[in-house]
């Protein structure tokens, strides 16, 4: 009887845990998922919920197209097609991506968004990429930061750099976010790519 009882308490202690390590976190894996990290590993999660805003340009006056890709450098990434020619001379042009959450994720202890960005200088005469994330709802985040043009030869022409967009850190939960990457007095026209876009 006192075994019973005992295993009846580790088993309630383990399903405790279970369920607040997924709340804390959101649950989910690689496909995005509710986690705040996306690695784009499983061809099956495509873009990871990632997806336009149609409507939510600002100052972009280009074509633009999103999707998985994992022939260009042979594993998955995220893509994004964009045109700035248009735009060369504003010091602010912006398309958006969005993603809606399965499951919040809980923004407590977070100060960052960060992710691997590659980009091929010759699809380009001038300028540079800034980044912007924020939220339409739950906890109050709004941010934009410099991607650095300086990085690692990625093979075919591209660069890859890293980016982290620094935030104030804030309390409770976020079922959505807008990433932006906008266009800093430039003609860029060619794919850009992320990897291993996360919060932490």
């Amino acid at each position: 009887m006192k075994h019973a009882k005992f295993i009846s308490i580790v088993t309630a202690v383990l399903a405790a845990c279970l369920l607040f390590s997924c709340a804390s976190t959101g649950g989910g894996g690689a496909k995005g998922g509710g986690t705040g990290a996306w690695d784009f590993d499983d061809p099956a999660g495509e873009t990871a919920g990632w997806e336009l805003t149609p409507g939510e340009v600002y100052q972009y006056h280009g074509d633009i197209a999103l999707s998985y890709d994992d022939t260009t450098f042979g594993n998955g990434m995220l893509r994004l097609d964009v045109d700035f020619t248009n735009d060369i001379n504003n010091e602010w042009s912006e398309p958006k991506i969005k993603n809606d959450f399965p499951k919040a994720v809980n923004m407590k202890g977070i100060t960052q968004f960060a992710f691997d960005f590659y980009y091929n200088p010759s699809f380009r005469t001038n300028g540079s990429f800034k980044a912007k994330v924020f939220s339409n709802n739950g906890a109050s985040v709004d941010s934009t930061g410099e991607i650095p043009d300086e990085g690692e030869d990625a093979g075919n022409g591209f660069v890859k750099t890293r980016a982290a967009i620094l935030i104030m850190p804030t309390a409770g939960f976020m079922p959505d976010m807008r990433f932006s990457i906008a266009g800093y007095l430039t003609d860029y026209k060619g794919p850009i790519f992320f990897d291993n876009m996360r919060w932490e």
